[in-house]
């Protein structure tokens, strides 16, 4: 039996992805929705399901890079959950709510914990599911508890503890699921005009060390232990590298580029050839942040 609002879900073919993603590169989904309840999402898995195809969440698509050839699967979209709920010091936002939308309340109601996160560009669902993270503060250290939609169509809530927050991962990663809503808690009786100048100095930081004026997908590269991506990647002579329209930022080398109509697959192989360099020659292997969705031609050096 299928609910009434499950029905309302439209899944259009052949949707264009590049304008949905930071990179501005991509070809097209096979299939694409925007549910707006979760009883929608569990339709789109089932319709995924039932075609024995693949899905992938999208959200502002900032650490997203999808295939030139596009997505053989179902793209399901994210912005029509957009709502957020305060009370107090606890917020409740639902997964396509703007990061930084909630940092700005946050600094407006003087909440302190989220200042130095202004900035990140992408959604809370994307921000949970790899406890996204700047200048020592991470989502881990806020969630109270997370929502997530397991591919069998089921609801789960899950205590902080239960999330397995690391570095950029977290347990949604492993096993699938969609995180739909997550709670946070954070400190009140802040001054809104300190953290106001506080949020601002991060966003000036993020500025003028960021190439921000070119589509990217923030940082490339996780910061391996003990190091940072950056400046391996300097040392190994790669600052300004190109290949094609792809590029390594003059600014900051941890910074992939589009200079303008780069395609997925120059970025693929731009990023394959400096993860071979800079082992060449520190003997570290890097590791990509973003998540490349799709078909990409391998690069000739193995990996």
């Amino acid at each position: 039996e299928v609910s009434l609002q499950a029905m309302a879900l439209r899944i259009q073919k052949h949707i264009p992805l590049a304008p949905y993603v930071s990179f501005k590169v991509g070809g097209p989904a096979r299939y694409f929705c925007q549910p707006a309840s979760p009883e929608e999402f569990a339709e789109a898995l089932r319709f995924a399901h039932n075609k024995g195809l693949k899905y992938f969440v999208l959200g502002k698509g900032t650490n997203l890079v999808f295939s030139d050839m596009g997505y053989p699967g179902l793209v399901i979209e994210t912005e029509n959950f957009n709502r957020v709920q305060w009370d107090g010091a606890k917020v409740t936002t639902e997964c396509g709510v703007l990061l930084m939308d909630v940092v700005t309340q946050s600094v407006e109601r003087g909440m302190v914990g989220m200042q130095n996160l202004a900035g990140i560009p992408g959604t809370m669902g994307g921000g949970v599911y790899i406890n996204a993270g700047a200048f020592d503060q991470e989502l881990k250290d806020l969630v109270v508890s997370v929502l997530s939609l397991k591919p069998d169509g089921t609801l789960v809530r899950r205590s902080n503890s239960e999330c397995g927050f690391v570095y950029r991962r977290s347990v949604f990663c492993g096993a699938g699921e969609i995180v739909l809503e997550s709670s946070m808690e954070l400190q009140p009786g802040g001054d809104p005009a300190a953290l106001r100048t506080e949020m601002e100095a991060t966003l000036k930081r993020r500025s003028d060390k960021q190439p921000l004026e070119y589509p990217n997908a923030g940082s490339m590269f996780k910061r391996p232990p003990g190091n940072y991506a950056g400046a391996l990647i300097q040392a190994a002579g790669l600052k300004g590298f190109r290949m094609g329209n792809a590029a390594i930022s003059d600014k900051h080398a941890n910074f992939t580029i589009n200079l303008g109509c780069a395609t997925a697959q120059e970025i693929w192989d731009l990023t394959s050839e400096v993860i071979l360099r800079v082992r060449d020659h520190s003997g570290i292997t890097l590791e990509r942040e973003p998540i490349f969705a799709g078909e990409f031609l391998p690069w000739p050096r193995p990996l």
